[in-house]
């Protein structure tokens, strides 16, 4: 099958962003073949030219995916125009969101040694959206913070060994009957419920099962699943300012106005 792409990579969550348009006969197909190209994909998401805002995203399970949103955003930035050390404020509707995200893209100075496949000159894109307004509630004790396309648990690391926790990921989407579900895997949870928080990070190890792909993944980075983690610090123990460490890197989650601020960075490389 013949169709463009490019390979984002946002704090190690390979995202594979399908640029050529699809129809319902060929969506999946698409899908899997991205997979089958790009075996460190995570995720596959497709870019929307007919959008109503700058630029249009639609998740694989019609999910919503603040790294994936983060890099539509860069990547619209990017091929229109935005300089080094410049900034732009992109506007994406995605789906899995009710609203507009508004989208604030700074592009990094290159790097001169990028391999060849690098694209933008090895220039990193540091993004900061504010994200959707979770609900928080709990399931079978543990947090729940549901966002419109998906929903997380926070968990104690210890509760879950591998294989446990992904058969529980899978059970839990079921009961729950939501589009995507995460579940978080924190190894300092006490510091993360505590109501007294003496530290600005925490860490999580992120496991996201999406039902209606079938697909499931320990992703090196998510962005909903960080926003989670921070919005919940911040609920609970009043911390507006967190860092969240993933196998993938850092992303820095701030409250500010009662909305929860996500930024991280990116970085492009031609699809295969």
């Amino acid at each position: 099958m013949d169709f463009d792409y490019i390979v984002a990579d946002p704090t190690g969550n390979i995202t594979v962003l399908i640029t050529s348009p699809y129809t319902p006969e060929t969506r999946q197909d698409m899908i899997q073949e991205a997979f089958d190209r790009e075996p460190s994909c995570e995720q596959v998401g497709f870019l929307m030219s007919d959008s109503d805002s700058d630029t249009g995203l639609e998740m694989m399970g019609y999910e919503f995916c603040g790294n994936a949103t983060l890099s539509a955003a860069a990547w619209h930035a990017g091929t229109h125009g935005l300089e080094q050390g410049c900034d732009a404020v992109i506007t994406v509707e995605s789906s899995g969101a009710d609203e507009l995200l508004n989208v604030h893209v700074r592009r990094l100075e290159e790097d001169p040694e990028a391999a060849s496949d690098v694209l933008f000159g090895g220039s990193y894109f540091e993004g900061t959206v504010g994200m959707p307004v979770p609900a928080l509630s709990t399931y079978r004790g543990y947090p729940l913070i549901s966002f419109e396309g998906i929903s997380h648990l926070l968990v104690p690391a210890d509760d879950f060994s591998i294989p446990h926790a992904e058969k529980a990921v899978q059970e839990y989407a079921r009961e729950l009957e939501v589009s995507a579900l995460g579940l978080m895997l924190c190894p300092d949870y006490d510091a993360l419920t505590s109501t007294q928080p003496d530290e600005d990070s925490v860490s999580i190890r992120p496991l996201v099962y999406v039902p209606d792909q079938e697909t499931l993944f320990w992703e090196h980075g998510c962005a909903t699943g960080s926003t989670a983690a921070g919005w919940y610090r911040y609920m609970t123990g009043g911390s507006s300012h967190t860092e969240i460490k993933q196998p993938g890197g850092i992303i820095r989650v701030d409250v500010t106005g009662g909305q929860p601020m996500l930024t991280g960075k990116v970085i492009f490389r031609s699809g295969r």
